[in-house]
């Protein structure tokens, strides 16, 4: 039997808009300020820490590692290794997982992990430019855009994630009404949790630094819209001629970090603390699927961790899935049986926003946290990825 493996403790900044609050910062800048304040909050000094793992997607060599860099700011340790997972949008699910898996293994008693993503920095390459163009012209190539890649023109399939998403919309049925009306769902549910404290617990507030000295407080996620409704979604145009996918219906580019520390029995006796829920396992799952059906792999994957750990969908009092795109979550809420009433009952991506390499974290950190302030025992956070990727973890509230 592996050892138990407990969320111990958790927070996350808020969500930033694409070039909005947290624009000025680098995401292992923001992951400072959130690690330093979840250490802070649970009296954990740095050298309590045994390993560092990150997920990150758009990663640089200007900020190579982004876990070590994490590591190293947070004062921890240098003789403490750190490392950065990049499983696209299943990055900082899969750190977890693997954070679940040290401690199980006893190869830890207490790891720090990370899901980090400034996509606002996103930077742009000129491939080739090392050795000249002479008389070629040279092309900028926006890593931003290849990060939505679905497939890859590495292996000769250049689908990007909208073709998916249009792709799942003729296939799963699914119209641009429904979409709509579910992403209004999506933002009215985080509204919601916002105004009622629900997200108070979990969310650091983040110190950006001003252009002219000083800083200024970033607190709120900002991508919720209160005025959203079915005639503004509908007046939206398309991103594709002819398609049914819009910026409205279709989660957003974010910025914004997650940290979270993983302890086995010992390191909770060492640090003090009463853990947030325990990481079932077995209970998580990596999987794969058909690229152009990306959206099925967070069904798979939560099948698949419900299979290792012997139980079913009915089980679970709450569900957590990444929202890429409204017609993801539909498709998927319909071929995996979810209930919609358990189903990403704070808000998902399309309202709250998807920074690509924290939002798997981010869903797990929230799917604590609400299953403590409901006062329910079991749910499972599942994340699809672009190229047909899928990560899951089930979590059991601490008694």
């Amino acid at each position: 039997m592996p050892r138990n493996a407990y969320l111990a403790n958790a927070k996350r900044s808020p969500v930033g808009s694409f070039g909005g609050s947290l624009k000025p910062m680098r995401a292992t800048e923001v992951a400072t300020q959130v690690g330093k304040a979840l250490l802070a909050d649970g009296g954990i000094a740095p050298d309590d820490v045994d390993l560092v793992i990150g997920g990150m997607v758009l990663q640089d060599m200007t900020e190579s590692n982004p876990a070590r860099i994490l590591s190293l700011n947070l004062g921890i340790p240098d003789k403490v290794a750190a490392y950065t997972v990049n499983m696209q949008c299943c990055s900082s699910m899969a750190a977890l997982i693997q954070a679940a898996q040290a401690v199980a293994l006893e190869e830890a008693d207490v790891v720090l992990v990370a899901g980090m993503e400034s996509m606002s920095n996103a930077p742009h390459m000129v491939p080739g430019s090392r050795w000249g163009h002479r008389l070629e012209h040279a092309e900028f190539v926006d890593t931003l855009r290849e990060c939505t890649l679905a497939g890859s023109k590495m292996w000769g399939d250049p689908w990007y994630m909208i073709d998916v998403a249009e792709h799942h919309a003729k296939h799963d049925g699914v119209s641009r009404d429904e979409m709509d009306e579910y992403a209004i769902i999506s933002h009215q549910r985080a509204l919601a949790a916002m105004d009622a404290g629900r997200l108070d617990d979990e969310i650091v507030p983040i110190d950006v630094p001003l252009r002219k000295g000083g800083t200024k407080r970033f607190e709120r996620d900002e991508n919720p819209r209160p005025n959203i409704s079915i005639e503004t979604l509908g007046a939206i145009a398309p991103v594709k001629d002819g398609g049914v996918i819009t910026a409205g219906n279709a989660a957003p580019i974010n910025d914004g970090s997650a940290v979270a520390l993983v302890c086995s029995d010992k390191g909770m006796a060492k640090l003090g603390l009463d853990p947030l829920a325990r990481i079932m396992m077995p209970g998580t799952a990596l999987v794969g699927c058909d690229p152009h059906f990306m959206g099925y792999s967070c069904v798979d994957a939560l099948n698949a961790s419900l299979k290792s750990a012997e139980m079913s969908v009915d089980d679970l009092d709450l569900i957590e899935c990444n929202e890429g795109f409204a017609v993801q979550l539909l498709a998927c809420r319909e071929m995996g049986g979810w209930d919609g009433e358990r189903l990403n009952v704070d808000g998902g991506g399309v309202g709250i926003g998807h920074p690509v390499g924290m939002s798997g974290l981010r869903i797990a950190v929230h799917l604590a946290n609400a299953l403590k302030e409901r006062g329910l025992k079991t749910g499972g956070a599942t994340v699809p990825a672009g190229s047909g990727l899928g990560a899951s973890v089930l979590l059991e509230r601490a008694a």
